[in-house]
């Protein structure tokens, strides 16, 4: 990562934004929401600092996305379209395709997207899958914007944070599998929109919203409880007509959606979740203050302790919040506003989302919950949770006081997210990239032992796409190695035994998503690629050196068995470097007798 370009745009992106905060507080007059009539600094300042993050988050990942699917990718959308491409007999076995089982869910709209998309352009381009799914980010924005722009008597500052938690990096791995977006953040998206159109009290709100709720259903199971939130919610509200409505047809919906549905084998059954009962407890508190996990190279059991502890406040911030709630719905129920409505039933959703979790997760280990993508989770759950605070009367008092620190820290969360997952990011981007290769040359997956396990499957799903043209492999940045001339050695330490693995001190490689160091093991013909993984310097030690990346780098773990048997292979770094691309040799060869 170059230090100027870094230190230059975390410098602009934070003088904007900051500046923007201190013009807001500065101005006694009231909040303005319209960009119309006259475009003074004040507004342009405002705008500029809440597009931003935006902008430079939709940018970083245009450069750094791959048309490749990855992993749970090549049944759950492939495999689908690839069957709806041959042909369907019926609307049916159309609906069978759409519909079939994918791990504990069904993931109708991710595989509509794609079947829209072939139609239209002929071939499927994972990115844009992606693209759709990550554009109901914007989606969220809006219905927040909508909140803030209805509520009286909230400074427009106070919206400058919420684009820096909400477009943040942390959650990368979700935003580079091509049906998580639509499947795992499309599905709390159509939920909070379900939750608003309903709470509006009209006839079309409760049309609209019922769409998506479906829409939330079909994303993902997480959906299925939209049903008895917003059902809860028109019961609470003595909607008596459309909650009879709405019970019925979603009743009927989750009734037919799992209906053939069967547990997977892999998941832990209900009675190894209650054996777990204080990875459960951990989790159910822990995962409301996750927002606080912000250290990702820490060590697992303090990052869970720091979770949990703002977990508990968290909680409280809620249990308080519901007590005011509640004491309004007794004594003065009209007075509740569709925005107070909105914001009690998202946090509804989330909350039984996090319970649910804790109850089905509890067996693979409390540590599950630190995984990037579910991160986007912990962001909504955060954003709610500052709503419920700057309505509080306390916070209303002594708002502008605070809202350059508010805006500090959303502006350290942000840049932080970047600076820590740049790294892994484009390893993630080059595992993509190596399984492609492996598969075009060598009927491998190296990121996928269980690969060996459904070979048949996948070989067949990609032999029918590339044959009807559904889908085709993109040129690989790494495959001109292969010609690269030899400028030197390197002294590596090899690990073999059920695994292939290789360390090194890495020499000095620029940031960009091309560059890094590849493992390369070949004999004759045969050739396989594995990336390197470099491990990031702090950032202290990143302004004193200007290196974002530290001396040692470790390739990708390869099983033993993708290697021809009887077999020498000799092992080689290939380095990529902007226009520098060159091979390093070890002198080292592992085999396989």
């Amino acid at each position: 990562m170059n230090l100027f370009i870094f230190l230059a745009l975390s410098a602009f992106v934070g003088g904007v934004s900051l500046f923007a905060a201190y013009l807001q507080v500065a101005k006694s007059a009231e909040p303005e929401y319209s960009l119309s009539g006259p475009f003074t600094l004040r507004k342009i300042l405002f705008f500029l600092a809440w597009a931003t993050p935006v902008v430079l988050f939709f940018v970083v990942w245009g450069i750094t996305t791959v048309n490749i699917p990855y992993q749970d990718d090549i049944d759950a959308i492939l495999e689908s379209t690839s069957a709806i491409a041959e042909g369907t007999g019926s609307l049916r076995e159309f609906w069978s395709a759409l519909s079939k089982q994918d791990d504990e869910r069904r993931i109708v709209v991710v595989r509509l997207v794609a079947c829209v998309m072939y139609w239209v352009g002929g071939s499927i381009d994972f990115r844009m899958i992606a693209l759709v799914g990550i554009c109901t980010y914007l989606v969220f924005l809006k219905l927040v914007f909508t909140w803030f722009k209805s509520e009286p008597n909230l400074p427009l500052v106070l919206l400058l944070p919420i684009p820096y938690l909400l477009f943040s990096n942390f959650n990368y791995v979700a935003l580079y599998q091509a049906m998580v977006p639509l499947q795992h953040i499309a599905v709390y998206v159509w939920g909070f929109a379900s939750i608003w159109l309903v709470a509006r009290n009209t006839r079309a709100g409760l049309l609209w919203g019922s769409i998506f709720g479906i829409l939330s259903v079909y994303s993902d199971v997480t959906g299925i409880f939209i049903g008895p939130v917003v059902a809860v919610m028109l019961l609470t509200c003595r909607r008596w007509l459309a909650a009879a409505f709405w019970i019925l047809l979603f009743g009927f919906i989750s009734v037919s959606y799992f209906n053939g549905l069967v547990m997977p084998d892999f998941r832990p059954t209900f009675a190894q979740n209650l054996a777990s009962w204080p990875d459960m407890l951990l989790i159910a508190v822990a995962m409301p203050g996750m927002i606080a996990d912000v250290f990702m190279e820490g060590n697992q059991t303090s990052r869970l302790i720091c979770a949990a502890g703002a977990g508990v406040v968290s909680l409280a911030l809620v249990g308080v919040s519901a007590f005011r709630f509640g004491r309004k719905l007794v004594h003065e129920r009209e007075a509740i506003t569709p925005n107070q409505w909105w914001l009690a039933g998202c946090i509804l959703f989330l909350m039984i989302t996090f319970f649910a979790f804790a109850f089905g997760r509890a067996a693979n280990g409390a540590n599950s919950i630190l995984l990037s993508r579910y991160k986007h989770m912990f962001a909504f759950w955060a954003i709610l949770n500052y709503l419920l605070i700057i309505q509080l009367p306390l916070f209303r008092r002594t708002a502008r006081r605070y809202v350059l620190i508010l805006q500090a820290a959303a502006l350290i969360y942000f840049g932080s997210s970047y600076f820590q997952t740049w790294g892994d990011m484009i390893y993630l981007r080059k595992t993509i990239q190596t399984d492609a290769y492996g598969w075009t040359k060598n009927r491998e997956f190296p990121s996928a032992p269980i690969y060996i396990a459904v070979k048949k499957t996948v070989d067949t799903i990609f032999e029918n796409a590339l044959r009807n043209s559904i889908y085709q492999f993109p040129d690989l940045p790494f495959e001109c190695l292969r010609q690269a001339k030899v400028r030197g050695t390197s002294e590596i330490v090899v690990r073999t035994a059920d695994f292939i693995v290789v360390g090194a001190e890495a020499p000095d490689i620029r940031c960009s998503p091309d560059d890094g160091i590849y493992l390369i093991i070949h004999s004759g013909d045969e050739i396989h690629m594995l990336p390197m993984r470099l491990r990031r310097n702090t950032f202290l030690c990143f302004l004193r050196t200007g290196r974002y990346y530290a001396g040692y780098c470790e390739s990708m773990a390869m099983l033993r068995q993708y290697l021809s048997k009887n077999k020498k292979y000799k092992l080689t770094l290939g380095v990529i470097s902007g226009s520098n691309r060159y091979l390093l040799t070890t002198g080292k060869e592992v085999s396989t007798s």
